[in-house]
């Protein structure tokens, strides 16, 4: 047991004595979740707008596409930078030259089957939305698996007006536990003691919580100054820390009241 501890305390102290050196939370991190690139353009090349192309999922899902396009402008949209909303890119989309709906299937064929869109669709856009750079997001899996829990994994790719890629990650996130857990006990008769929080709950709601995980996690590494609520109160990185620990906790939370839900038709 003791030895156990140890192994766990390790990791924390490290952290712990990372941050008190100046380095910052993504650096001090001892273990890295998700596949992420960053070019270096970000830190001279300051972006403004944004435009958050329409989420496409692997498997089509239309209510996961608009609840993960809501939840990435809830979550991150406090930042000093603008974020143009995948509705209203939906919209511009529908009334750009041609057939009615050509560019709208052009761009979700190049984000399902790349993560992102080309460096010189990337420049179309742009232009035709006015802004510096979009943003592609792709639902790689979302479903409930291992006999009850929730799994969403997703590609983001942040593409600038020149065609540039600026910044991707990808990675996964669960919730819940499995109906098989082996966390469950056995009565004296060696029949099965069902906890509490592994009783049957709502697909959606585990889901959802799955999906904050993932978005609150991605904090750490999404581009200032994209994302800078967490910074607001204190510039240091042990603020910087804290912040996000606090935004993480506050999605995760299971006794948090649900945030309003987009429709979806």
């Amino acid at each position: 047991m003791n030895a156990a501890k140890n192994r766990l305390a390790c990791p924390i102290a490290c952290a712990l004595v990372a941050l008190a050196i100046g380095l910052s939370p993504a650096a001090a991190r001892p273990i890295a979740r998700d596949d992420l690139y960053r070019s270096a353009r970000l830190d001279t090349h300051p972006l403004t707008t944004v435009a958050l192309l329409p989420a496409v999922a692997v498997a089509d899902n239309p209510g996961a596409e608009r609840l993960v396009e809501f939840e990435w402008v809830a979550l991150y949209g406090e930042g000093t930078t603008t974020w143009m909303p995948a509705d209203q890119v939906r919209a511009r989309l529908a009334l750009a030259a041609g057939e009615p709906g050509d560019l709208f299937r052009e761009v979700n064929e190049q984000v399902w089957q790349r993560g992102e869109v080309e460096p010189r669709m990337a420049g179309r856009l742009a232009q035709l939305l006015g802004v510096d750079a979009v943003l592609s997001l792709r639902i790689d899996r979302w479903e409930i698996a291992d006999g009850g829990r929730a799994a969403v994994e997703m590609t983001a790719a942040l593409t600038h007006a020149d065609g540039t890629r600026l910044w991707s990650i990808s990675g996964l996130a669960g919730y819940g536990h499995s109906i098989r857990s082996a966390e469950q006990s056995f009565n004296m008769d060696m029949s099965w003691v069902r906890r509490a929080y592994l009783e049957p709950q709502d697909q959606d709601h585990k889901l959802g919580h799955a999906l904050y995980g993932l978005l609150a996690r991605w904090a750490w590494s999404l581009p200032a100054p994209l994302y800078a609520r967490a910074v607001a109160d204190d510039a240091s990185p042990a603020g910087a820390f804290a912040g996000n620990q606090r935004e993480s906790e506050r999605v995760r939370d299971p006794g948090a009241p649900p945030a309003p839900r987009p429709s979806v038709e």
